[in-house]
Parts: structure tokens; sequence; C-alpha cells
């Protein structure tokens, strides 16, 4: 389940690999530990021992340094918190941690499932921000996208969900001098109308490559690999979050991708998941035999 509200979790490379031993590309550690809370541990108020995610984060293709080293980095950025109960070190996320990962979960268990019905508005944000100010323009363009918002001219955003308001609050809130957003019918001289906001041919390939290794996905797999494929599978689901605005089929090319690739994802995301999730209470019930029992059975394509 995925995590997607800051860039500190999606812009670093990581060392997970798939369970065919692809390497995941451009995910970050973080985003990986909070994709296995996300799946296997979700509303689960008893915290993780440490040494059951260093171990699941090992079947990722990570190594145990690194592994140690991005648990501490989700305390300090208020992600995790760390507990000692005499030799047993645990982590549990934060009240940060699990608003993102609700988040998380009411993007992923209705994008793609059905169609987006649209009312024919969009919302419209403008903004200003100074030169001398580069990183907080990087951040906040960085936020419009992650909210569904594609650039239709230098400093305007258009999206055609109802999120002008919280466009709006987030972008105050990140420190942005001058915002102004509305709600409203556009009129778009030029080719391609709107939807030239967003690079459509190239998320449609990134949807087809993505179908291929779905449909490549066919191998009855168990133990680590079971964990790492299925692992690897959801991340590159979450990523498409960052990319598809989620426009309505009235914007979109004929015969878009985005149901059929959800579907498909769904139902191997539940042919791995018996065997991902007795991975996972394996590695738990290494240290807390009972604990393993918390460990969530997650199914998707009934969503």
């Amino acid at each position: 389940m995925a995590l997607a509200a800051s860039s500190d979790l999606t812009s670093s490379p990581g060392e997970a690999a798939t369970g065919g031993g692809r390497p995941l590309r451009k995910v970050s550690p973080a985003r990986q530990v909070l994709t296995l809370f996300g799946d296997y541990w979700w509303r689960n108020d008893d915290p993780l021992p440490s040494a059951a995610l260093v171990g699941a984060m090992g079947d990722l293709g990570m190594k145990e340094p690194a592994a140690r080293a991005t648990l501490a980095r989700l305390v300090r950025l208020e992600l995790l918190e760390q507990r000692r109960e005499g030799r047993r070190t645990t982590h549990g996320l934060t009240s940060r941690g699990r608003a993102i990962i609700e988040d998380e979960a009411l993007w992923l268990e209705s994008f793609g499932v059905a169609p987006v019905v649209w009312d024919g508005a969009w919302s419209v944000v403008t903004f200003s921000i100074p030169e001398s100010q580069r990183a907080l323009r990087h951040t906040a363009r960085s936020r419009l996208k992650f909210l569904g918002f594609g650039p239709l001219y230098d400093g305007v955003w258009i999206s055609p969900s109802d999120v002008a308001a919280l466009a709006r609050a987030e972008l105050l809130a990140l420190g942005v001098p001058d915002v102004t957003t509305m709600r409203a019918q556009l009129d778009v001289a030029g080719p391609g109308g709107p939807q030239r906001a967003w690079d459509l041919a190239g998320v449609g390939e990134r949807y087809e490559v993505f179908r291929r290794e779905l449909v490549a996905s066919t191998a009855e797999l168990t133990g680590a690999a079971a964990l790492a494929e299925r692992t690897g599978l959801m991340i590159q689901w979450q990523a498409f979050r960052g990319v598809d605005a989620g426009l309505p089929a009235a914007l979109l090319p004929a015969d878009w991708p985005r149901e059929d690739v959800r579907a498909r994802f769904g139902r191997r995301f539940d042919e791995l998941g018996p065997a991902a999730e007795d991975r996972m209470r394996w590695h738990v019930s290494r240290v807390d035999e009972p604990l393993a029992r918390g460990v969530l059975e997650r199914r998707l394509a009934e969503s």
C-alpha cells in the first residue's frame, strides 16, 4: 500500500528486486518499508518486531545495514516510532505514518476500479513563487502532481477533480505566498485542449509496459520470491498515482488501459497473497509466534 504523500519516500533508488530478480527502479527503501506495513500490518495496533521487518526487507534485496538505516530514517521522519522492550526492538506506525497509509488505501481501493464520473468542471490553481525560492517551487509542483493536477501553462495548473480547495490549503501550508483557486468550465484554444497538461502518450505507454509485465507474471512463487514479486507489483501500481491524474473517459484516448491494468494487477496481487503472507508470518513468528497471527490477508480483485 502506498505512501506517496512525501517526495522523501519516492525519489531515491532502492535495492529491492522482484521475485524474478528484476530491480525496482527509483524506489526508495522508505517506500518499501511502508508498503510492507500497508500490505501486511494495516490497522494493526501492535508494533512489528524490527528483526521481522529487516528480514522482509532482505527478501526485497536490501542488505541488513541499509534496512536498519532506513528504519532509523523513518523514525527521524516521524513515520515510525521505535520501542525497546528488554532485548526486543519494535517499530510501529506513528499517527502521520498511519494517515499516509489510510490515504493511499482510499486511492488504491477506488483508482481504476470503475469509470470516473465527471461534471465537466475543472479545478484551476494559479500561483507565483519568486525565482529565489526554487526549492519551494519544486515542492509545490510535486504536491500538485500528487493531487492530480497538470501544468496547463507556467503557474496555471488544472485538474478535473474537485480538489481546488484542497490544493489551496496545501500550497498555503507549504508557504506559497500567492495562490488563487477556482472551479470552472474551461475553453482552451490550441491543439490538444486541456488534456495537453498531461503526457497521455507517455502514461499510456507506462500502462502497456506494466500490463506486459503482469501478463508475464504467472509463475507459482513461494517464500521470499512471492513476497518480493507482490511488493514489486504493488509499488509499480502505486507509481501511477503520480502520473495518471484519473481523467474521465471523455478526456482520454479510446481504450485507455487504466481499468484493464487495475483488474489484472488486482488478480495477480491476490494470487500471490497466500504465499507472500505466509512468508511475512514466518518472519514475525521467528520473534513472536502468537504475533504472527496479526499478518493481514488483503485482497484487491473485488475492491
